[in-house]
């Protein structure tokens, strides 16, 4: 979990009063309140999997279609190959429809491809939840020495 005014991530944070305020804070942070009690968490940060490392090109739709033109294949050609339904590819082809892992590995090995290029966002162990501010991203805090 993250502590709410650095954004550290702690396994175990401190349930602080800070000037009224109820925070879940880290170690070093929980110091500029009274703690309260001591709140154990659960949850694991996100690891980087293969997922999160790939992603599928912005013109992955072109790329499958210059293969299919070089290699003079139709689309039933194709859907029979990869065993898939003509309809199906159509939409991926005209796309409606993002085609899933199965489907492109299948397109990349047949048309001798590549629809995925690297993520280097994700090269983190541990990702930040960059969905929400912490209190120290807003405010300037300034600790005053006791």
């Amino acid at each position: 979990m993250n502590c709410e005014i650095c954004g550290a991530f702690e396994d175990n944070l401190f349930k602080t009063n800070v000037e009224g305020a109820f925070m879940n804070l880290c170690k070093s942070c929980s110091k500029d309140g009274k703690v309260i009690a001591v709140s154990v968490n659960t949850s694991k940060p996100i690891q980087k999997t293969k997922e999160n490392e790939r992603q599928l090109k912005y013109n992955y739709l072109d790329t499958i279609k210059n293969a299919l033109h070089d290699k003079a294949l139709s689309v039933d050609e194709v859907a029979n190959k990869v065993k898939f339904s003509t309809k199906d590819m159509k939409k991926i082809l005209n796309g409606e429809v993002l085609p899933d892992g199965n489907v492109t590995a299948k397109l990349e090995r047949l048309l001798n491809i590549s629809l995925y290029e690297i993520d280097y966002t994700s090269d983190l162990s541990f990702k930040k939840d960059t969905n929400h501010l912490s209190f120290e991203d807003v405010v300037d805090i300034k600790r005053i020495k006791k």
